[in-house]
């Protein structure tokens, strides 16, 4: 399967590298620099003339971002995962634009909360970090990834808990999320803090599933 990649230059190789694990990556390349305002986006974002089925758009920009699309749409795209927050756009009026265009817009501001879609391949690895553990004792021996956020902060998680005791192995999930290098806003009203409970969550939901 191959997934579509909006991103600026020298941006985001750890999620490349990452992506390319699992699925063939198209990457469709944006200056570092844009500027604040752009009249013509068209101008900087050229997508070719057919697109995979489920693009992401790395762009941290409104106006590249509601070019996205409308080009995803037209070269037959299905689904545009928008990464960044505020900073990426408004999601009301990404959404209203994806709804005129018959294109699904998933709007988030840090990947650890991305939802699953049913039966779409990308989603069995990535989004909404969910683990497996292997309990021995009362410590964690395991933890296997099922889905990882983008950045790969959940494989970085799942290494740290292992020997740790069971009690203390959802707030550390939600710590070393936190450590893990981050685009997310940092801050009391940060993302950060929604990556970090993400993790902690998904721990829970792993060690309460577990199955001697």
């Amino acid at each position: 399967m191959k997934i579509g990649v909006i991103l600026r230059e020298g941006k985001r190789k750890r999620e490349i590298e990452l992506f390319s694990k699992f699925f063939e990556v198209e990457c469709y390349h944006l200056p570092e620099d844009l500027p604040e305002v752009i009249e013509k986006p068209s101008e900087f974002l050229k997508l070719p003339p057919k697109v995979p089925e489920l693009v992401i758009s790395f762009a941290n920009h409104p106006d590249i971002n509601l070019e996205a699309v409308k080009q995803v749409s037209q070269r037959g795209g299905k689904i545009l995962i928008i990464s960044g927050g505020a900073k990426a756009g408004s999601y009301k009026q990404l959404k209203a634009e994806g709804e005129k265009f018959g294109l699904k817009v998933i709007w988030e501001e840090v990947c650890c909360t991305t939802p699953k879609i049913e039966d779409h391949e990308f989603f069995k690895y990535f989004g909404a970090p969910e683990f497996e553990v292997e309990i021995e004792g009362d410590k964690i021996k395991d933890v296997r990834v099922i889905r990882s956020a983008f950045c790969g902060a959940s494989y970085f998680v799942a290494e740290k808990l292992k020997g740790l005791k069971i009690e203390e192995a959802p707030s550390k999930a939600g710590y070393y999320a936190q450590i893990f290098p981050c685009t997310a806003s940092t801050g009391p009203k940060g993302g950060i803090h929604k990556a970090g409970n993400a993790h902690k969550k998904a721990i829970e939901k792993a060690i309460q599933g577990h199955k001697p």
